[in-house]
């Protein structure tokens, strides 16, 4: 009976017991101007309290009125078997609409409005339940709803963050490799001697009182006698100690000191290199003279 005019009026259904009744009840529904007066429909008067009946057709009435003397049995019944959360059902008392025994239109007028109220009221009250519980199925639905985004973002954010720890496992993977490396090839580092570095002319500064004037023929000198744990070039020399540094430069010292004193007389004493060693090295050939003055 309802249409898609009806969908914004209250759907209301009128069971009663019988045909007479019905009819007393339809006219007393046309006299009230429900729809004008009040936006309500009476869509249907059904003449029966057969349940099997009475189910199929008050599906989706908003209220549901039930004639009856009081809260008897078939009341009960029908009561308690077309109840929902989404209805409001009220009594339509036969005993506030008979006279004498009979049915009065005028009285069913009367009986018909007030439980109409009484019913309205009840199903406003219901309508606001179901309005807040609307609300609060929006909001969890809205949460749920964020809550889901959130967990998909989480779960394309663990997707990448296991993709980096898995490259961060490869590269301490790497790092332990070289390290591993690193350990073998410098396993024995504690047992070698250690060469501390100073600079070779304030080393000779130091040791002499005078500026070093020659680096490279203690160079050549060093790199000729290769001395054990010393090693001379480019303005450093390198020993296992200062001691030891001071030591060899000494010895240079000296050496170069009996080389320029006795040049002259090594020379001649080399009849070979004195055949062919020319001009320019006469004064600086520090490897054979250092050589037969160490011999």
């Amino acid at each position: 009976m309802q249409n898609n005019a009806h969908e914004s009026k209250i759907d209301i259904r009128i069971i009663v017991s019988g045909m007479d009744i019905a009819q007393i009840v339809s006219k007393a529904v046309n006299n009230i101007q429900l729809e004008q007066d009040y936006n309500i429909i009476v869509s249907s008067i059904i003449p029966t309290v057969e349940l099997s009946i009475v189910k199929k057709v008050v599906q989706g009435a908003d209220i549901l009125l039930i004639g009856g003397y009081g809260s008897d049995e078939t009341y009960n019944i029908l009561f308690n078997e077309l109840k929902t959360d989404f209805n409001q059902i009220g009594l339509f008392d036969y005993t506030n609409i008979i006279v004498d025994e009979e049915f009065d239109s005028t009285l069913a007028q009367e009986e018909i409005l007030n439980s109409i109220v009484k019913s309205t009221l009840s199903f406003s009250l219901n309508l606001i339940n179901i309005h807040s519980l609307e609300t609060k199925l929006m909001k969890v639905t809205n949460d749920y709803n964020s809550l889901l985004e959130s967990h998909d973002q989480l779960i394309k954010e663990n997707e990448v963050l296991c993709q980096e720890n898995t490259g961060l496992i490869e590269d301490i993977k790497e790092i332990k490799d070289e390290y591993n490396e690193f350990k073998v090839q410098y396993s024995d580092i504690y047992s070698k001697q250690i060469l501390e570095v100073f600079e070779l002319e304030n080393l000779w500064q130091e040791i002499f009182n005078q500026v070093l004037s020659d680096e490279e023929r203690i160079v050549l000198a060093t790199d000729k006698f290769k001395p054990d744990n010393i090693i001379v070039g480019q303005g450093f020399i390198a020993a296992q100690s200062k001691k030891d540094a001071v030591e060899w430069l000494k010895i240079i010292k000296t050496a170069l000191i009996f080389i320029d004193d006795n040049s002259d007389d090594l020379k001649n004493n080399d009849d070979v290199e004195k055949d062919e060693v020319s001009n320019e090295k006469d004064d600086y050939d520090i490897s054979n003279t250092f050589e037969n003055f160490w011999d």
